[in-house]
């Protein structure tokens, strides 16, 4: 049986699709089978950032209709090898019940070794039923205030579920936060209140892959980020890199 994460985060724009599909391709490239569970209905894009885009005939209402097996709305993706993506619905009514999710879920992760939910933003509908069926979170948070204390919100409210969580910080810029301008690592830590998983620098080479639906390119500091962070998740101790260094 496959390990079901959910990532999450208190508010929009602090990039959990973009930690799923980064994620999902580093745990991919160390040798794991996974798959990405676009929850975020009415708003995916998961299938775009994959490369799969117009291809994608069925999603998760399909399943959840009876129109097709879940095999059939689950793509693979052509620029990441070993990552499968099934697509979220077009509109939050047509998601399924906690209670379904969980279901699929729990089905699913007999065939890959890593099924990653992506949440939506924010603490309705849909993020209770992206949590039902998960044995973790990862909660999302860009490096400033009023995105940590949102993530403390969510923090409390996985803990209430009985869900570990671990925080991401993504989107991090060193330069602003070693001159004293930014909120510093331990204080968005301690406002989130989770314990760090990893710190994602700003890297325009993220952007430009989810953009064009490619490959994030192996060299850049991203990529490297995404390994050590998904190394973490495999369970093996990986130190923090130096904000200088990143």
């Amino acid at each position: 049986m496959g390990r079901i994460s959910v990532i999450t985060s208190g508010k929009g724009g602090a990039g959990k699709s973009t930690v799923t599909a980064g994620l999902g391709c580093a745990l991919a490239r160390l040798g794991h089978k996974v798959l990405l569970l676009d929850g975020d209905a009415g708003l995916r894009s998961l299938d775009l950032m994959l490369g799969i885009g117009g291809s994608a005939v069925y999603d998760m209402a399909d399943i959840f209709a009876g129109n097709c097996e879940p095999i059939r709305a689950i793509y693979p993706s052509p620029i990441c090898p070993n990552v499968f993506v099934l697509p979220a619905p077009v509109s939050l009514d047509r998601l399924g019940s906690p209670e379904d999710l969980r279901r699929l879920c729990a089905g699913l992760a007999r065939y890959y070794e890593y099924v990653l939910v992506d949440c939506p933003a924010g603490i309705g509908r849909g993020f209770r039923g992206a949590i039902a069926g998960a044995d973790q979170a990862l909660v999302v948070t860009t490096p400033d205030m009023v995105c940590a204390r949102d993530a403390q919100i969510v923090s409390r409210l996985l803990e209430d579920e009985g869900l570990p969580a671990r925080l991401i910080i993504n989107r991090l810029r060193p330069a602003p936060v070693l001159a004293g301008k930014m909120p510093d690592v331990d204080e968005i830590i301690d406002t989130a209140g989770l314990q760090l998983l990893g710190i994602l620098p700003e890297d325009e080479a993220v952007a430009v892959a989810n953009a064009n639906g490619r490959p994030l390119p192996s060299d850049c500091n991203a990529a490297a980020c995404f390994e050590n962070i998904a190394r973490r998740v495999l369970g093996e101790q990986v130190p923090l890199a130096r904000l200088e260094k990143m």
